[in-house]
């Protein structure tokens, strides 16, 4: 039988050659990090719902979702639509318009306790302005961020972030970024030792979108508890979990309100957009006053010539209010459970010790051993060692080649961001073909 790679190799024949082209143009022939592969990753054209399709015109059941930000699948027709009907009328107005005040407002319905909102083009733009409006505010410099917790690949959010080390980053920006554990004790003893940390950011439900797993039902309840007591700001991340693991996100789905939050993704209906919400007094760092001592020496300021800009507003906009006023969660989170379910069926017809678990519409994979109870497969009590052991590079990009092999693209070989647009019939194909890259794998040796 032919291995991963050959049969990798013969189904995606143009986008080897697509590959080589690219070569001459970007650094590693990619454009985001994420998107390496050996010995090429696959080049798609076009997506309809939970499809996309490669240059061979291979229909692909895709669980990468734009990275996270389709909930509603790709090329829903209302998104499309709106965003169609603003191109033609002007993509960029130069100025203020009604359509950034009315994304605003969608932000804001489903999660009522924002006081203020600042569209950014990015989550990674968007972490960066938030710390710098924190510091202004309370005028403390350094920074606790969790280990392995990705918040952009600006130099605050570098160290431990998991995904690319802190290359050449100053010793002094990494002298203000203290890094610890999700451990509360480990929280506390760096307050305790730092007292010029101003901010604690996090993943909510965990690193990498939950592949190094929280217990957020209790964690953020005990880490607003400690954060309030020593008068520390708690920003969440929710540049994946927003608008996706409730209507509101984690701060809603586990009632836990942050000083500071980010959205990314889901927030500007698949477009490039961003956010920073939460405090007016934080936001407020941002504001003109008149006294030109603050407007130009202390005031934080923030360019970007695509904020809010009219196509991603009116997307947000649209994507946000069929969130609040549809079922896009329910069906996106019942697409999810028939998968984790089809998928640890899968561990067991192979006797591959492994899981799936996630919340909501995330549905993540762990190798290395049964779950220990059925609570495993929401928030599993997984250490960072066991992860790091068990969920290899080598094991996720096989996997994610097998899969493509049997027509579903995986996100990082181990999380399905899965959307309102799949379907049961594309649910159980995937099962099947989680099934079958299990064979592959084993019989490769890799599992």
């Amino acid at each position: 039988m032919p291995s991963i790679d050959d049969r990798y190799i013969k189904k995606f024949p143009s986008s080897a050659n697509a590959y080589n082209t690219a070569g001459e143009f970007f650094p590693s022939g990619i454009t985001h990090q994420n998107r390496h592969a050996e010995p090429f990753p696959v080049y798609f054209n076009s997506g309809s719902g939970g499809v996309k399709f490669d240059l061979d015109n291979n229909t692909i059941i895709d669980f990468v979702m734009g990275n996270g930000s389709l909930l509603q699948g790709h090329a829903h027709p209302k998104i499309v639509e709106a965003i169609s009907s603003q191109v033609a009328r002007g993509t960029h107005l130069g100025g203020s318009t009604l359509f950034e005040i009315e994304w605003a407002k969608s932000v804001k319905n489903l999660v009522p306790w924002l006081e203020q909102v600042r569209f950014t083009n990015s989550g990674t733009e968007s972490t960066y302005l938030a710390l710098r409006c924190i510091r202004a505010f309370n005028k403390k410099s350094k920074i606790l961020k969790f280990e392995e917790h990705f918040h952009g690949w600006h130099e605050y959010a570098l160290p431990s972030q998991g995904n690319a080390g802190p290359a050449f980053v100053p010793q002094a920006i990494m002298d203000m970024v203290i890094v610890v554990k999700p451990e509360l004790g480990e929280v506390e003893k760096a307050l305790k030792e730092h007292l010029d940390i101003g901010v604690v950011m996090l993943e909510p439900t965990g690193a990498h979108y939950a592949c190094f797993p929280l217990q957020p039902e209790t964690f953020l309840k005990e880490l607003r508890d400690l954060t309030n007591r020593h008068n520390i700001v708690l920003m969440f991340d929710e540049t994946i979990t927003g608008f996706r693991i409730s209507k509101g996100g984690a701060q809603i789905r586990y009632n836990v309100q942050p000083d500071i939050s980010v959205f990314g993704k889901i927030v500007a209906g698949g477009m490039p957009g961003a956010a920073i919400a939460g405090s007016s007094e934080i936001l407020e760092m941002m504001s003109f006053k008149g006294d030109p001592d603050w407007d130009n020496n202390q005031r934080i300021g923030q360019g970007g010539t695509f904020n809010g800009n009219p196509p991603t507003a009116i997307a947000g906009t649209v994507g946000l209010n069929m969130i609040a006023d549809e079922p896009i969660n329910q069906v996106a989170d019942s697409m999810a459970s028939r998968l984790r379910t089809g998928i640890n069926s899968a561990f067991k017809a192979t006797n591959i010790p492994g899981f799936a678990y996630g919340i909501a519409s995330i549905v993540n994979l762990f190798f290395g051993k049964y779950p220990s109870k059925l609570t495993d497969l929401e928030s599993p009590n997984l250490s960072y060692e066991e992860v790091r052991q068990n969920m290899t590079a080598m094991r996720k990009g096989y996997l994610t080649k097998a899969m493509l092999t049997h027509n579903v693209h995986v996100m990082g070989g181990q999380v399905f961001m899965v959307s309102s647009a799949h379907t049961e019939e594309q649910i159980d194909q995937t099962i099947r073909a989680f099934e079958l890259s299990l064979r592959d794998l084993k019989s490769e040796g890799i599992v």
